[in-house]
C-alpha cells in the first residue's frame, strides 16, 4: 500500500474516532492532509471505502495476533 493511502487511513481513523463517522466529511479528511478531494478520490472511492479499508485492516491485524498466540480467529 502506498504511503499516501496509508496516511489517508490513519488521518481518517483519527477523525472518525474523535468526531464519529457521520460527522467527518471527505473534505475534512483531505484538508487534514493538505490535499484536494479529487486527489483523495484517486486513492479511495468514497468515505465508506476508507472506513471499510480501516475495518478490513483491523480484522487482519486481529487475525495475525490471534495466530501469534494460538487463539482461534473467531
Amino acid at each position: 500500500m502506498s504511503n499516501r493511502k496509508e496516511e489517508i487511513l490513519i488521518v481518517a481513523l483519527h477523525l472518525f474516532a474523535r468526531d464519529g463517522y457521520e460527522a467527518v466529511s471527505v473534505s475534512q479528511i483531505a484538508g487534514e492532509l493538505d490535499m484536494t478531494k479529487g486527489a483523495l478520490y484517486r486513492h479511495y472511492k468514497s468515505k465508506r471505502d476508507i472506513f471499510d479499508c480501516i475495518v478490513q485492516r483491523m480484522e487482519q491485524q486481529d487475525g495475525e495476533q490471534a495466530s501469534e498466540y494460538d487463539m482461534p480467529e473467531e
